[in-house]
């Protein structure tokens, strides 16, 4: 694996951390893996074992492409996925923005 896909890994990782307001403990913790590890993968440039890979992508409600660099845009089947399986643990808040952002669009498409 090169460089930058460990980079790409580590950026993205980090980020919807923050979006998703998950400490590293709290991340661990749901999936099942020790700080120590967790920091080596984001500090040495390791990539975790496929099942890790797939419990912080789920975590982190994306997939293990996004998270590795391998897929920069979802498509739709992509999102479709995502939303069926992260619709459970997205709050109420999080639910009326992502309808606001398609019923903008869909306003958008409605005045071309």
């Amino acid at each position: 694996m090169t460089n930058s896909k460990e980079t790409v890994f580590s950026r993205r990782v980090k980020e919807l951390m923050r979006e998703n307001r998950y400490s590293q403990k709290k991340l661990c913790e749901i999936c099942g893996i020790t700080e120590a590890a967790f920091s080596r993968y984001m500090t040495s440039g390791r990539i975790p074992r496929t099942d890790v890979l797939a419990n912080i992508a789920n975590t982190l409600h994306t997939t293990s492409d996004y998270l590795l660099g391998n897929d920069s845009r979802y498509g739709y089947d992509q999102l479709e996925i995502l939303l069926a399986s992260s619709k459970d643990n997205l709050s109420l808040n999080q639910k009326k923005k992502l309808i606001a952002i398609l019923m903008e669009e869909y306003k958008n498409a409605q005045e071309t």
